[in-house]
């Protein structure tokens, strides 16, 4: 499930007043188990709310095309570009729930069932041995999904087809603005057309510049969806809406994009408190730190977001001179938070790798000792689950958006 860019939102309050509201909701009744806690219900009730949503979401994206099939065979086509009606399917169902068991600690801290082999991984990665790399990542991500590659659609029967039917039946999907804007037409019919022939087609038939235009303003419009495609889209989304697209910072000044937007969005989870984490997992923090500071591993500073710079520290450590500072958001200051490395510290690969092991052992046992992974995961689950009861009404609304659209998708291809 995807969250949105990490910047406080709620005070601790806030939060702790929409967790309380979502409890509520999953709250056992009279005749419920004892041992099903409201906020554990409510947790329960949530995921099963994100995974429909992201299950009818799917279901819809993957009928559209044969929506449009529909349309296209009702024109008296019966053979179809599979290429341009192929999707890129919705990857599965979300299965691992609002924080996908996933926190910035994992990036820093070991277990301690792997710290005494496998130190930090930072050792791995300097031997260059890809064997033992491969078997770490094996190790710390057991239970990675292999991502299977979408295999193209059979095109055969289509590409068979005379060049002037292949005109007729784009016309018919895309519409006639869209293929003259894509000039769809001569590639066709000018298929082993070279880079130059198409550029100088393409310098025929774009309109000159206008000369009222302002200087260094540039606007992108694409045409309007037409044909099938437009029929399809109207009748499980209404009409489609030109939009401007956000631009990122270091785009060209001027430069303005638009783009039609049609497809139901699924309502934006609020950005992540992180003073709401912070706070609440303050106590444990210093307790670490503190726990460090006794086995003569002191010096660290917890960076925004709850996290520690231990791999540009060892970066420092088997680079040496080599080291580059490390670039992003805060780099300026990073540096000068990263403990300094012993000064007795050998320069043998092997006293390196035994110092990490070392070190790497009494960040996992501290953390074992004062429970600062536990900390951070209930105040993180506490967050995110009070981050979604404040866009639970949405989600609901979402949710029957998407079962209305599949209904008139259904409806369709019954018909």
């Amino acid at each position: 499930m995807q969250r949105y860019p990490v910047t406080p939102l709620r005070t601790a309050a806030g939060a702790a007043a929409l967790l309380t509201s979502l409890a509520a909701l999953g709250a056992c009744t009279e005749d419920a188990p004892e041992t099903v806690q409201p906020e554990e219900a409510a947790k329960v009730d949530l995921v099963a709310l994100l995974d429909e949503n992201d299950r009818l979401a799917k279901e819809l994206y993957e009928i559209e095309p044969e929506v449009t099939r529909v349309c296209l065979e009702n024109e008296g086509f019966s053979v179809h570009d599979e290429t341009a009606l192929f999707q890129v399917m919705v990857i599965g169902v979300d299965e691992a729930g609002p924080q996908e068991d996933s926190y910035e600690f994992e990036n820093w801290l070991p277990e301690s069932g792997t710290a005494a082999e496998w130190g930090f991984g930072q050792w791995i990665w300097q031997s260059d041995d890809e064997e033992l790399i491969t078997e770490y990542n094996e190790i710390r991500f057991p239970d990675e999904p292999e991502i299977e590659e979408e295999q193209p659609p059979d095109n055969s029967a289509f590409e068979a087809l005379d060049v002037e039917d292949q005109i007729a039946w784009y016309t018919a999907f895309m519409g006639e603005e869209r293929m003259a804007h894509e000039d769809r037409a001569w590639m066709l019919r000018n298929p082993d057309a070279t880079q130059e022939e198409y550029d100088q087609r393409r310098s025929e038939i774009e309109p000159a510049e206008d000369d009222g235009s302002i200087e260094g303003e540039t606007e992108i419009v694409p045409p309007k969806p037409g044909g099938c495609e437009l029929a399809t889209i109207e009748a499980l989304y209404g009409e489609p809406q030109l939009v401007e697209e956000e631009m990122e910072e270091g785009v060209e000044p001027g430069l303005t994009i638009y783009t039609w937007k049609y497809r139901l969005e699924e309502p934006m989870v609020p950005p992540t408190d992180l003073a709401f984490i912070e706070a609440e997992t303050q106590e444990a923090s210093d307790a670490f730190l503190t726990c460090l500071t006794e086995r003569r591993f002191g010096g660290w500073e917890f960076q925004d977001g709850s996290w520690l710079p231990v791999v540009q520290y060892f970066d420092q450590i088997y680079l040496g001179e080599d080291y580059e500072s490390f670039e992003g958001p805060g780099a300026e200051d990073l540096d000068a938070v990263i403990p300094e490395p012993p000064a007795d510290l050998p320069d043998d690969f092997e006293d390196k790798k035994a110092y990490e092991i070392e070190m790497a052992v009494a960040f996992a046992e501290c953390a074992d000792e004062v429970q600062y992974r536990e900390a951070v995961i209930a105040a993180s689950e506490a967050e995110e689950q009070a981050a979604y009861a404040a866009i639970e009404t949405e989600l609901y609304a979402y949710q029957d958006s998407l079962r209305d659209a599949l209904k008139t998708a259904q409806d369709l291809l019954q018909a």
